[in-house]
């Protein structure tokens, strides 16, 4: 069965006159949605994932990946997030070429056989050195969403940070389901509350919590995950018990600082209302909140 990972980052990639729809996932990989690839094909989706499933290495390497929405979006259509079926961005090959292009409709056949000859040069053109490009996109989409530019210098200052630990977990030894869990140590470290938690209290669905934070709690999350970063170095930490630690005190770290922070200035860092929901509500004139 796939394994469930949230986005942490969308990026559509240009292809002949289709798109390529990447996802970051949180587990510092880049993924690559499987439909929007069928259905520009004119091939039949149960059909392909059905081939998927019974392939047993891409079987095992498919991944359903989570996409969160807005609040506003989830009262209008009634739903907490979008999901795709991905594989990871090295395995798409594999997929293409595991369509027999003979055996397709007539009219497909060239569609199907121009995405195969080219899937190597073109898709490793597109992925190799994309980092500066996947914040361009992931800005873009920001701003479509009705952030400000401040905001979203600060959000790809925590994406960054985030792709950092996990790569160091990746090549530590930490695996699948243990990258939650060590994210839920960092967070209810610096917040006192985990992710879901954090989203309960803000009234957010499914995904990303950290798209809803204000500044201040973007700051202090990105300070608890540097300072676990600072922790892995120091402690040259192996493997998931190693690496919780290391989490555990840069969690901590980051809550030290934000208690002093609260008492120094009066004020809670953990805001009860969305960041992008408030701002909303403060373009249209409806409250007047100071929120950094």
């Amino acid at each position: 069965m796939p394994q469930d990972l949230i986005s942490i980052g969308e990026v559509t990639i240009p292809f002949y006159e289709d798109n390529l729809i990447v996802q970051l996932g949180e587990d510092g990989e880049i993924y690559v949605a499987l439909r929007p690839i069928v259905e520009a094909l004119g091939l039949d989706w149960s059909g392909q994932l059905q081939r998927i499933k019974r392939d047993p290495v891409l079987g095992d390497e498919t991944r359903t990946i989570s996409v969160g929405v807005t609040t506003t979006q989830i009262k209008q259509r009634g739903e907490g997030a979008k999901y795709y079926v991905c594989l990871p961005k090295q395995y798409l090959s594999g997929f293409l070429f595991g369509i027999n292009a003979n055996r397709v409709r007539e009219e497909l056949r060239e569609s199907v056989i121009k995405w195969q000859r080219e899937a190597h040069l073109i898709l490793d053109a597109a992925f190799t050195g994309d980092a500066e490009s996947a914040m361009a996109a992931i800005r873009l989409k920001y701003l479509r969403q009705g952030y400000d530019e401040a905001w979203i210098k600060q959000r790809q200052i925590t994406i960054a940070t985030r792709h950092q630990l996990t790569d160091e977990w990746k090549n530590r030894g930490v695996q699948g389901g243990q990258y939650g869990i060590l994210t839920a140590v960092i967070h209810r470290g610096a917040f006192d509350v985990n992710p879901s938690e954090h989203k309960t209290l803000k009234g957010v669905g499914k995904g990303e919590v950290r798209d809803h934070m204000n500044g201040l709690e973007l700051a202090f999350i990105n300070v608890a995950e540097q300072a676990t970063i600072a922790n892995i170095y120091n402690q040259d930490a192996q493997g998931y018990a190693e690496n919780y630690d290391a989490a555990e005190k840069g969690g901590r770290s980051a809550g030290v600082a934000r208690l002093a922070f609260e008492q120094e200035h009066g004020r809670q860092v953990i805001s009860q209302q969305s960041y992008l929901e408030q701002r909303k509500k403060l373009q249209s004139g409806q409250e007047n909140v100071d929120e950094a």
